[in-house]
């Protein structure tokens, strides 16, 4: 199917494969499962709702819960759907005719709070989300690319596919390693055209990466002082204690899609890409 994916893989740790692709229509459905299958894939990503403004953004390809469906030559069976905070998370198990093979589990990701017009005014909630789906792809040993999409699989699937890339380097490499942003959007387009569309995605990028590092320093401070800190100022994640402060937001880094916000600097690293 070369017209309706392309494989992003890892810039820097060639194992971790991404699989880009638009929502799907009525009539590409049974080739997106069949896409799924013969790719082992366990994790679908999908950063857009079935309809925004009144617009068709993405035919629902998966079953009611507790349904079972036949698309193509794969059966889908919708085991469980819960909602967690801005995305809903459903289970599925593919079934083919071949009977001797096992049914393989997919993890469903859905993220509902992108905003129908610009970009997240914090991303708190994108790093959270894609801390669930990366914890989901390495429990599964062997899986294969992670199947992301929103309507024309470029503009939000390109910045989360970034965001992650980015992200994963920092984990891997550590706070001081050296990233380029722009570089690695640079290589992400060559590979699929037109990746992370807007300004503003481009500086939400940014933005995401600063909360990572921010997230990160104020952890190596707890374990410095041998104790929880008041409060993590990065991440909102939604499980603050009773004693803890919600999540500082800055109003200097809300994004909008207009030409004369200034993209946020990010700090942490010894060297980043302007």
């Amino acid at each position: 199917l070369p017209e309706f994916k392309s494989s992003l893989r890892h810039l820097l740790e060639p194992s971790k494969v991404y699989i880009a692709t638009q929502g799907c229509l009525q009539t590409t459905v049974n080739d997106f499962w069949a896409m799924v299958y013969q790719e082992n894939t366990h994790v679908i990503v999908m950063t857009t709702k079935e309809m925004e403004r009144g617009r068709n953004k993405c035919f629902r390809y998966w079953p009611d819960q507790h349904c079972t469906k036949d698309y193509g030559c794969v059966r889908v069976q919708h085991v469980s759907e819960r909602e967690a905070q801005g995305y809903y998370v459903r289970e599925a198990l593919l079934l083919t005719p071949v009977q001797e093979e096992q049914p393989r589990k997919v993890t469903h990701y859905q993220y509902f709070s992108w905003p129908d017009h610009g970009v997240p005014t914090e991303p708190g909630g994108v790093l959270s989300f894609l801390d669930q789906v990366n914890q989901a792809q390495s429990s599964v040993p062997g899986s294969g690319p992670i199947v992301v999409h929103c309507s024309a699989g470029i503009g939000r699937t390109g910045t989360i596919i970034v965001i992650d890339i980015l992200v994963d380097t920092i984990r891997r490499q550590g706070l001081d390693c050296d990233i380029d942003i722009p570089r690695t959007i640079q290589r992400v387009r060559q590979q699929r055209s037109g990746m992370v569309q807007t300004e503003a995605q481009y500086k939400f990028v940014y933005m995401a990466v600063q909360r990572h590092i921010e997230g990160e320093q104020w952890r190596l401070q707890e374990e410095q002082v041998g104790r929880p800190l008041p409060h993590d100022p990065t991440y909102g994640r939604g499980d603050w204690g009773s004693g803890c402060c919600p999540p500082r937001v800055d109003d200097s880094a809300c994004i909008y899609e207009n030409l004369n916000v200034r993209a946020p600097s990010v700090s942490g690293l010894s060297n980043v890409g302007r």
